[in-house]
C-alpha cells in the first residue's frame, strides 16, 4: 500500500506542476460552435457572439451595396447576394476557429436578417516571418 499511494502522490505533484506552468491545455480556450437559433436577428447574434470571444472576420470588407442589402453596418458582413433570397453571409473568428453564419432578410424592412445556417471552419494560421 505504501508504494501505491507514493506513486498517486508523485502523479498529482506532476499533475499540479503543469497546472501551475500553464503546460496543462486549457480545454476552455477551445471555440465551440455558439448556442445559434435559425431565425435570431443577426445583430443579437453578433452582440453574443462578439461578447463571448467571437471577432469578426471577414476576408475582404462588404460592399456599400451589400452593407444596404444587409439593412447594417456590422464589421463581420462578408458578402450579400444580390439576386434570389438576398443571402448574407457574416465571418467571426476565434483562435483557429471561424464561424460562418448566413441570415436571409426579415420579413419586415426595418428588422435585421434572422439566421437561416452556419457552420464551423478551420483556420489555417500563417507562421510568422
Amino acid at each position: 500500500m505504501p508504494e501505491e499511494t507514493g506513486s498517486v502522490m508523485r502523479w498529482l505533484l506532476v499533475f499540479s506542476g503543469l497546472m501551475m506552468s500553464g503546460m496543462w491545455l486549457d480545454l476552455k480556450a477551445e471555440p465551440r460552435p455558439p448556442d445559434l437559433q435559425a431565425g435570431q436577428s443577426i445583430l443579437v447574434v453578433d452582440q453574443t457572439l462578439t461578447s463571448t470571444g467571437w471577432s469578426p472576420a471577414p476576408v475582404d470588407p462588404a460592399r456599400n451595396f451589400e452593407q444596404q442589402l444587409a439593412g447594417n453596418q456590422l464589421s463581420s458582413l462578408a458578402s450579400c447576394s444580390g439576386t434570389g433570397v438576398g443571402y448574407c453571409r457574416y465571418d467571426y473568428q476565434r483562435s483557429n476557429k471561424r464561424l460562418v453564419v448566413v441570415t436571409v432578410p426579415a420579413s419586415q424592412p426595418d428588422q435585421a436578417g434572422r439566421v437561416a445556417r452556419w457552420w464551423m471552419e478551420s483556420v489555417t494560421l500563417n507562421p510568422a516571418h
